[in-house]
């Protein structure tokens, strides 16, 4: 009776175990491949940045992979440039014949890369005035914008709402950090909470704020420590390593010193940038982009 029940014990554990190990050989491989996936999915996307990225870029003392993978968020799926550009009529962010959305255009894009993400475009306010627009629907929070007792603005005409939102410079400044110079950090908490470090456009604090005749301060209840306009709600989902690739890429864009866009109100200096020797640094730039461009058609 006791043998039976130990061969019987014996043969339930090499059951158990070749059980154990056939599951081993079943998933390990899957999550190996899955593994595997991803890291290829990450090169493709690399790759990808690289091949359509519309500046010349400086990798000297960059990450090369994050560098092409901010490239593919930036270029391929956020479309920075698109607000971010410094071009105006009629192909804003698009180069001199080659903007896509003209008659008799090949598909693709031609990005003018002399006023790539320098900043500059327009937005109009963060929120019109609610007579402006002939009122707000009805149930809003604000029922309707400015809150009484805010001034005429001379300017269009309706009870003042505040700047006009110009978008910033995303090209590094001579450091070599994007954005004017902003640390990695910093960066961050702008993509997460889209703090605005520069802190033009305060929230006013009364109908009667001096900012108002400047034309400077957004009424409440538009936060005004925020970046207006800017998806920063959208991109406060991204990981840290997209963020972190983003940034390495705008770090290794040309520096562009923004004097040809009309510049926030209040902050004439906004779109300016301290690229050091422009000469020293675009040959730098020039030279990395083609030893990319070589590594890539290999």
């Amino acid at each position: 009776m006791k043998i039976r029940q130990l061969s019987k014990m014996r043969v339930g554990a090499v059951v158990a175990l070749g059980a154990i190990v056939l599951a081993g050989m079943i998933n390990s491989p899957h999550r190996v491949q899955a593994q595997d996936n991803e890291n290829n999915d990450e090169a493709s996307l690399i790759r990808i940045g690289f091949a359509i990225a519309p500046v010349p870029l400086n990798l000297e003392g960059k990450k090369r992979d994050l560098v092409g993978l901010g490239s593919f968020i930036v270029n391929a799926q956020a479309d920075c440039n698109g607000c971010h550009t410094a071009g105006g009529p009629p192909n804003f962010n698009y180069a001199n014949n080659g903007n896509p959305y003209f008659l008799q255009q090949p598909l693709g894009t031609k990005t003018d890369p002399t006023t790539y993400l320098a900043g500059g475009a327009p937005f109009g306010q963060a929120v019109p005035a609610s007579a402006s627009v002939g009122g707000f629907p009805s149930g809003s929070i604000p029922s309707s914008y400015p809150p009484n007792g805010y001034p005429i603005d001379p300017t269009t005409g309706f009870p003042y709402a505040g700047p006009v939102i110009i978008s910033r410079n995303l090209t590094p400044d001579k450091s070599g950090r994007p954005e004017g110079g902003r640390t990695l950090e910093e960066f961050k908490d702008i993509l997460r909470n889209g703090t605005d470090f520069d802190k033009i456009h305060p929230t006013c604090q009364s109908d009667t704020d001096p900012n108002i005749a400047l034309g400077i301060c957004v009424p409440p209840p538009v936060d005004g420590s925020k970046l207006q306009v800017m998806p920063w709600p959208l991109f406060h989902n991204m990981t840290d390593h997209q963020i972190e690739a983003i940034y390495e890429y705008l770090s290794a864009i040309p520096c562009i010193d923004n004097t040809f866009s009309p510049p926030p109100t209040g902050a004439p200096n906004e779109l300016r940038n301290d690229c050091g020797d422009p000469q020293l640094s675009r040959h730098d730039a020039a030279l990395s982009h083609r030893d990319v461009r070589t590594k890539v058609r290999r």
